[in-house]
């Protein structure tokens, strides 16, 4: 089995965003990255880009 290579994704942000996210992450004992990627995915789920098993994985109601 090969593994996915990552590829990079820049991005531009203000400086006080920047520190936002580096503060919030640090919190969360995570890295700035992770903390985007989780970001993202969360947002790919509640727009239902994702399967119901990783929508439930990242804390994204279901809708009735």
């Amino acid at each position: 089995m090969t593994k996915k290579k990552d590829v990079w994704l820049q991005i531009r942000i203000d400086p006080e965003l920047k520190e936002l996210l580096k503060r919030v992450a640090k919190a969360r004992e995570e890295d700035m990255s992770t903390f985007v990627k989780r970001a993202i995915k969360t947002e790919l789920a509640r727009l239902s880009f994702l399967p119901d098993e990783e929508k439930k994985a990242l804390g994204v109601l279901q809708e009735s």
